[in-house]
């Protein structure tokens, strides 16, 4: 599943893209995934000047000119991609959308769980109010405020959270417990406060360097220009189950935690 870096990498080619750019089309190719039902979305977006494209958590916000909103959400395999006036749809594509100055903009999706919904600038509001803070914005101090906690359920748990602490998912997870040195089936009250800020820490490092790759591509993510993120190349446990830990040459460890594929280190995490 895409998580922030991702999200983050697709808003901001989307907003460079197609920002200030006015919908003048839509086609539906599978309808079940979108609000408005079927041909009603149409007329609900067709015409519609966009400001820009927001993020919130793993949402993106395309956010129209009287501050109305399509949030869009990639789920596990969706994808925004921009393709040129002689694409061929194929079998998992779901919409295409024509923007000024024959802009086009497939919406893509295999697993079929993302979604796109049209919503007042209240609608959107109340609809991204139980995120808890964006971990590249908030203070050190603020994330690790979020983790202090008397629950004894696993720290990986807590961080997939999103009502904790927004945008991290399984990859990012795994790889700030392996920098912190933390076991992911840690409980929450059982974290001192170094332990809680040298975490969040290295949340903050981690997903600020993959962002800087474009994201992760250890599954189906590709950008709005078909391209991979490179962070995969960088990983250190996520995915590397049976392979030599990048420190200390012992297995990597995968397990399932927090109903997850979880991976750490036995002897680096503690």
């Amino acid at each position: 599943m895409p998580e922030l870096p991702e999200v983050e990498t697709v808003r901001r080619q989307l907003h460079d893209r197609i920002a200030g750019k006015t919908i003048r089309e839509v086609l539906v190719f599978k309808t079940g995934r979108e609000m408005p039902i079927g041909k009603k979305f149409i007329p609900a977006v067709v015409g519609r000047r966009l400001k820009g494209v927001e993020r919130r958590a793993k949402v993106l916000i395309f956010r129209f000119a009287d501050d109305d909103a399509m949030l869009g959400h990639l789920k596990m395999t969706g994808k925004f991609l921009f393709v040129d006036e002689d694409y061929v749809p194929t079998k998992h594509d779901r919409m295409l959308f024509v923007f000024d100055g024959k802009t086009r903009m497939i919406w893509s999706d295999i697993r079929m769980f993302g979604y796109l919904k049209v919503v007042t600038s209240d609608g959107a509001r109340e609809a991204l109010a139980h995120y808890g803070p964006e971990p590249l914005e908030a203070t050190l101090e603020e994330l690790a405020e979020r983790l202090k906690s008397t629950s004894r359920r696993l720290i990986k748990a807590a961080l997939l959270d999103q009502t904790v602490i927004a945008g991290i998912g399984n990859i990012y997870a795994d790889e700030s417990l392996f920098r912190a040195g933390i076991r992911p089936t840690r409980t929450v009250d059982k974290l001192t406060s170094d332990e809680r800020l040298r975490l969040v820490t290295e949340v903050k490092k981690v997903l600020a360097e993959s962002l800087a790759q474009n994201g992760t591509s250890a599954n189906d993510y590709i950008d709005t220009d078909g391209k991979k993120g490179g962070f995969q190349n960088l990983l250190k446990v996520y995915g590397r189950g049976g392979e030599a830990c990048v420190v200390c040459d012992r297995p990597i460890k995968r397990i399932v935690a927090a109903q997850r594929g979880t991976h750490y280190c036995v002897s680096c995490q503690k």
